[in-house]
């Protein structure tokens, strides 16, 4: 199972490369730009080359990209669709150039429009960047909200129906399932039964299959809260004995898993890696115990 966590993009997007193999990690997610401004600048084409050699070297899989938190892909007013989905797009040609595996994003928030309509918006969005030819060489992974005021995609089933309606785009559409997210919109992970009976909510609402990413997070806010307060892996409301289930099921094991816990400084990742990695190392001697599949 690959494991990484988010690391900065200070000084280049190849540095972030390096942070991650400082940390130890398998994986990695970066944002791209600045998170939180709509300008954009591509990266040069140097600095590209740079980082997808240096991943390369380090073998890292996958490589993750997340886009700003600004882009609102079902945005009820017409200027904030057109800004989102035009930067969304050009989020997305600059994952490709960097050879991410995985571009990640919110959906967004239709306001008091509904889901009909979030979803309609979503695909109409989605169609307009396959028919300017992207989306083949870079994953889209719909991440799950934690479901506060009118965000659309708490629900699995409304991230499935979004994956599920994309596909005839030509596109490579999948899930990003954000553990803080789901524990807080309701989704219950803190025993293998709990865990046991989300697995089959993924499969029946999205199909394991789609699901391409893990955010590794424990919740700062109770069950069903819909307060999206991530914690450190195990101190939590999830906590220890539900991230060891989460760890020892064999459908979810398979899935590349990225750490978003606080972090002060690159202490708390190592911190966090060593926890997941512990609780990995105990989890396969009593998983055939428990009789998980």
């Amino acid at each position: 199972m690959p494991i990484g966590v988010h690391t900065s993009i200070a000084g280049g997007v190849s540095n972030s490369i390096d942070r991650a193999v400082a940390l130890g990690c398998d994986a990695v997610r970066i944002f791209g730009r600045n998170p939180r401004t709509w300008s954009f600048s591509p990266v040069e084409g140097t600095e590209a080359g740079l980082f997808k050699s240096k991943r390369e070297k380090a073998g890292l899989w996958p490589v993750a990209v997340h886009t700003t938190y600004l882009i609102n892909l079902c945005a009820p007013v017409e200027e904030t669709f057109e800004k989102s989905v035009n930067l969304f797009k050009l989020e997305l040609a600059s994952a490709e150039a960097l050879g991410a595996d995985y571009l990640v994003t919110h959906l967004g928030s239709p306001g008091e429009l509904g889901g009909e309509f979030a979803r309609a918006r979503i695909l109409e969005a989605l169609r307009e960047a396959a028919q300017d030819g992207l989306g083949k060489k870079t994953g889209i992974l719909l991440e799950n909200t934690a479901g506060s005021g009118h965000t659309y995609g708490s629900s699995l089933h409304e991230i499935g129906m979004v994956a599920k309606g994309a596909e005839g785009f030509g596109l490579r559409v999948g899930l990003c399932l954000d553990t803080c997210h789901a524990f807080a919109a309701g989704y219950a992970m803190t025993t293998p039964a709990e865990v046991e009976g989300l697995v089959s909510t993924l499969d029946r609402e999205a199909g394991l299959e789609r699901v391409k990413l893990i955010h590794l997070n424990d919740s700062k806010g109770a069950f069903g809260s819909r307060l999206d307060r991530h914690e450190h892996i195990g101190e939590g409301h999830i906590g220890r004995e539900g991230f060891t289930a989460i760890l020892s099921h064999l459908a979810l094991s398979k899935i590349p898993m990225i750490l978003e816990t606080p972090k002060k400084s690159e202490d708390d990742d190592r911190r966090n890696l060593k926890t997941v990695r512990d609780i990995l190392k105990k989890a396969r001697v009593q998983q055939p115990k428990r009789g998980l599949r």
